[in-house]
């Protein structure tokens, strides 16, 4: 009996966010969207969903083998696609991908997308990701960044421009600070202009073959990986237009082959004059080590060169219980291995100046140097003004420092980031949990009471212990959640590993020094004697304006509950700092008359005409 070889590709479904073409965006991010799909065509049949949708829907259409969910873009005029009913179809695997810088301020976002839609393995663009994600590091691969073939050769092109300078140079990118100055001082250079993503000229720059046509006509072009240590496309596409690459030396980019005078060149500061003068003096060299980069690009980080998720698929259907998958290399293949295996996937750590600075701000906050804390934090967003981390550890600076308003408003700004600007289900849990702090700090006991619950599907650790100090001071001990399960909603943020005694006595700490001795000693009381606190805890104090503006903003919030209209109810807490009176509107107007909405509040934010004058 013959039996038939299904020689078919398997099926993958992939929910892209939309990204139209934008007539103000830059060309070649669209270009990277469609070239990520084109590599997953080589190993799956596709089919791109970038509309809004019903999961079941779509499995039912298409019968995917295999669903990938692009996740945490920081959009440059894409649209988030909303997934529904994601929880059906379950012998369908499910993937997310991180389709964004490491260090991005959507990675909240990205965590409660992965949550909500029941994804628990994900692949990320970035090299550099497991160092930025440590919480979910042991599900996460590197499908990492390539060219398309097509676009980067060898064109032929005579060698008539020395160097090339392309890419922007600003904080995020200290390498090129430093260097392109010096080269462009010194070398005859084409200098591409440095507009942001979001800029309307955006569009102006160099994309596509006639990008990759001036780096063929260029001898050289240098660029770097960001204060990360990052591998970007540049790091592929200049040698895969057969230019000499001429890079910062980072763990990341060795990683992906490149060896210094031999298929790249590699130069800081005090070296970069000398290593060019002699490169234009030895023509060969240039040629020789050109060549070699040329090669390297083109056997190992082509589009044809990323089978990871394609690895990721066959490996999981033959998966026993007790195996695991794990990754050699950040540029390295999937294997299986033992679940009691020693091996782990291999990535790359140590390296981000970020990270440096963090981790040194942490141990002075921990020995009480608050100052010096806040400089190091500080001198992050010198290179990502919108960091997570580092915003986050000057709330708690704040806090330190007796200034709850301060700690309150970074807090706010990033929740609003995560469910705003970015339109998650729900915020960072470790960020939601210092924002209830900070308002218990500020004296508003009751307000954090009212939203303790208010995502009720957020469970962390340091939830919990909000929840804590709000029974406690409430005189509800008996209402404090149970010990986390071990299935707490993951977070960007890494915090001090206390007991609950240790943390106790810290927060304690804390409400003194924002000038709250009443709850302070309300609490220490609770930790000594139990529910004693209700009776020795003074209700905090509310102006008579905030708190009716506070009543008003919880009873339209407890109204829209008690009519059962949860579908048009704001996905932010009910107060004025999170605009819900905004979003309430906007979630009552329907899509096509939202450009009105939008002038209605421009207007009412404009400023009258003769301060304007």
């Amino acid at each position: 009996m013959n039996s038939k070889v299904d020689h078919r590709k398997p099926r993958l479904v992939f929910f892209q966010w939309d990204h139209q073409p934008n007539a103000n965006a830059a060309g070649y991010l669209l270009l990277h969207m469609q070239q990520q799909v084109k590599c997953l065509a080589t190993h799956f049949d596709v089919v791109v969903v970038n509309r809004d949708c019903d999961y079941a829907e779509i499995c039912d259409r298409y019968e995917p083998d295999l669903t990938l969910f692009e996740s945490g873009y920081r959009s440059h005029g894409s649209r988030r696609i909303k997934i529904t009913n994601t929880t059906t179809n379950i012998a369908v695997p499910k993937l997310g991908l991180h389709n964004a810088d490491p260090w991005c301020d959507r990675r909240a976002g990205f965590l409660s997308d992965m949550e909500q839609w029941g994804i628990e393995t994900y692949f990320a663009i970035a090299t550099m990701t497991p160092e930025y994600m440590p919480a979910v590091k042991e599900n996460l691969f590197v499908w990492p960044n390539f060219i398309d073939p097509e676009v980067y050769h060898d064109y032929g092109q005579q060698k008539v421009i020395p160097v090339t300078l392309t890419g922007q140079a600003y904080g995020l990118y200290p390498w090129r600070q430093t260097i392109f100055p010096i080269i462009r001082d010194r070398y005859p250079c084409l200098v591409s202009p440095q507009h942001a993503y979001e800029s309307k000229l955006a569009s102006r720059l160099l994309s596509g073959e006639a990008y990759a046509r001036a780096l063929n006509a260029s001898l050289v072009a240098p660029t770097c990986g960001t204060m990360g240590g990052e591998v970007v496309r540049k790091h592929f596409e200049i040698p895969g237009a057969k230019s000499c690459l001429v890079a910062e030396r980072t763990a990341a980019v060795e990683s992906a082959g490149f060896v210094d005078m031999e298929n790249c060149v590699f130069v800081d500061s005090s070296n970069v004059v000398e290593k060019l003068d002699y490169l234009f003096a030895h023509p060969d060299e240039i040629r020789r080590i050109t060549a070699a980069g040329y090669d390297l690009v083109h056997s190992c980080h082509t589009l044809t060169h990323r089978p990871q998720i394609y690895q990721w698929f066959m490996l999981s259907k033959g998966l026993q219980v007790g195996e695991r998958i794990i990754q050699s290399g950040p540029f390295g293949e999937l294997a299986k291995v033992g679940r009691t295996s020693m091996q782990q996937s291999v990535h790359i750590v140590g390296e981000a100046s970020d990270r440096a600075l963090l981790k040194q701000g942490d141990l002075l906050l921990e020995q009480g140097r608050v100052e010096d804390a806040k400089h190091c934090y500080e001198r992050c967003l010198d290179f990502v003004s919108y960091l997570p981390e580092a915003k986050f550890r000057l709330a708690l600076c704040a806090l330190q420092e007796g200034d709850a308003d301060r700690a309150s408003g970074l807090l706010i700004d990033l929740v609003k980031v995560t469910m705003t600007d970015y339109g998650a289900p729900d915020p960072d849990p470790v960020e939601w949990a210092y924002f209830l702090l900070a308002l218990i700090c500020r004296g508003q006991l009751k307000q954090a009471s009212k939203l303790q619950d208010f995502y009720p599907s957020l469970f962390h650790d340091e939830i919990r212990r909000a929840h804590l100090v709000i029974a406690q001071l409430g005189g509800s001990a008996d209402a404090v959640v149970p010990r986390s399960d071990g299935s707490d909603r993951k977070s960007v943020h890494q915090l001090p590993d206390r007991t609950d005694s240790e943390w106790l006595v810290w927060f304690t700490d804390i409400l003194e020094r924002c000038q709250r001795p009443d709850l302070a000693n309300g609490l220490r009381l609770a930790t000594l004697g139990g529910s004693a606190a209700g009776e020795n805890t003074k209700a905090p104090h509310f102006e008579a304006d905030a708190g009716l503006r506070l009543r008003l903003y919880s009873g339209i919030d407890g109204l829209m509950v008690k009519l059962r209209l949860n579908g048009l109810r704001p996905n932010v807490p009910p107060l004025p700092e999170f605009r819900y009176f905004w979003h309430l509107a906007r979630g009552l107007v329907p899509h096509s008359q939202r450009g009105s909405l939008r002038k209605i509040q421009m207007a009412l934010s404009r400023p009258p005409r003769s301060i304007r004058n």
